[in-house]
């Protein structure tokens, strides 16, 4: 990014702890390395906002390209975009399920279980009556 070398960074170091002194040097370093972190944290989401924005874009642009390949009028292209659901109408359209198949399998007794059980009840019971 800014070709910045191992000499460079050395100097830089030494007119900071000049200028700065060895108290406060250490925390000037963290509190800049945090607002770097967040500038380019920053930037990468408004890169990939950009780019999901553009190919958005385009998709609309290719579907009423075909659309009007198809002989469709302005008013369809405009019901039919209006239609499509974004993302978070997908996300919030979607119901999760009462219980996981993981949880339903582990809270029902198998067969070999259940034989099992019926066969100790019948034993105590016969053992009651005698």
């Amino acid at each position: 990014m800014f070709d910045i070398g191992f000499t460079e960074l050395t100097l830089i170091f030494i007119i900071g702890l000049v200028v700065l002194g060895p108290e406060r040097l250490p925390t000037v370093a963290r509190t800049l390395g945090h607002w770097i972190g967040r500038a380019r944290s920053t930037l990468n989401h408004l890169k990939s906002e950009l780019e999901r924005e553009t190919i958005t874009q385009d998709m609309q642009e290719r579907m009423e390209k075909q659309m009007r390949q198809m002989g469709l009028d302005e008013d369809s292209i405009r019901e039919a975009k209006d239609s499509l659901l974004s993302p978070e109408q997908i996300a919030r359209s979607r119901t999760p399920r009462d219980k996981p198949l993981s949880a339903a399998l582990n809270n029902d007794e198998s067969p070999s279980d259940k034989d099992s059980a019926d066969k100790n009840n019948h034993d105590q019971d016969s053992r009651r009556h005698d």
